[in-house]
């Protein structure tokens, strides 16, 4: 292994840890509550080597939202193999099962109260709506489009005019059902896990009225 690749694994490695520690003080003790050197000296390093990564808390906590995305594709991906969606059966309704057990996967991911506070408060709150917008769009707007996308070609979206099925309508229909799932994520939060899933069978309401 050359020293090249060797530094470069060590900058990455410190720049996990630091992501780490930052997201679960973030989580605790809230993003306005936690100073950068509380971050690194939790991670058992200086200041001068987290700002050699980032320019400051900001860049840090975008960082950290990414982790936060990254790891709920993870977990919906490991998902995808072993859960079944009662009621979902047949070949046609395939991306409407992949777009449930999503979204399932998301409103279980806000049961965690350290998760929500970050992903659903602080980084819109610190970030602004707009750029904050773009993160989650930039993890989950391209495939929902595709599933949207789909699901309308195998049942035609009897409800639906042409001009929601065409490319702009479809990115309008996966716009709805992902506000829709931050909307319902913020209620899961604030009323706690019991609710997952009441809030997974109004989102298949919502999927079905749309898509089936």
């Amino acid at each position: 292994m050359s020293p090249r690749r060797s530094n470069a694994e060590r900058t990455e490695t410190t720049k996990a840890q630091l992501v780490r520690t930052a997201r679960q003080l973030f989580g605790e003790r809230g993003y306005a509550a936690t100073t950068i050197a509380e971050v690194a000296g939790s991670a058992g390093l200086t200041t001068g080597a987290l700002y050699h990564h980032w320019p400051g808390k900001e860049a840090l906590l975008v960082d950290v939202v990414h982790d936060i995305h990254r790891e709920l594709a993870v977990r919906i991906r490991s998902a995808g193999a072993a859960r079944d969606i009662e009621g979902v059966r047949d070949v046609e309704d395939e991306p409407v099962r992949v777009l449930l057990r999503s979204g399932l996967e998301f409103l279980g991911f806000c049961a965690d109260p350290a998760a929500a506070r970050l992903l659903l408060l602080d980084a819109p709150a610190v970030l602004g709506y707009e750029r904050w917008r773009r993160i989650d769009e930039q993890w989950w707007l391209s495939s929902t489009i595709r599933l949207v996308e789909r699901a309308l070609s195998a049942r035609g979206g009897p409800g639906l005019d042409a001009s929601d099925r065409d490319a702009a309508g479809c990115r309008r229909l996966a716009l709805v059902l992902l506000g829709a799932l931050t909307c319902l994520g913020h209620e899961v939060a604030m009323t706690g896990a019991a609710t997952v899933g009441d809030a997974g069978r109004t989102y298949e309401v919502l999927l079905r009225s749309l898509l089936c």
